[in-house]
């Protein structure tokens, strides 16, 4: 995949013009522009951003439905409410710092 000098959108390697906004990958004498090269990049940032998300929306159910704020019954079964005072915040706190990397990363 190669990045969009222009609007920065990852395109196909064999382009010659970028999807989003048209610009065209040739430079002036016909040199065919490779991309900017990333330790990371923003495919995998994009996934890193995911994953963070997903992690951040299962620690706040844990926290809704194990934690007693509706109207179902907590459950207080001492190795579920254990193991929920460690997974909870893990959850949550390392999912949101998981979508803040991947959301620095993509400029990596």
């Amino acid at each position: 995949m190669k990045n969009c000098p222009y609007c920065g959108y990852a395109n196909y390697d064999t382009a010659a013009v970028c999807r989003k906004c048209d610009g065209s990958f040739v430079a002036q004498g016909g040199h065919v522009y490779q991309g900017k090269s990333y330790w990371i990049g923003p495919e995998k940032a994009k996934h890193l951003r995911r994953r963070g998300l997903s992690l951040l929306v299962l620690g706040l159910l844990i926290k809704v439905y194990w934690g007693g704020y509706g109207p179902w019954p907590t459950i207080d079964f001492p190795i579920l409410v254990t193991l929920r005072t460690y997974l909870e915040p893990l959850l949550i706190f390392g999912g949101a710092v998981l979508y803040l990397f991947g959301w620095i990363a993509r400029f990596l």
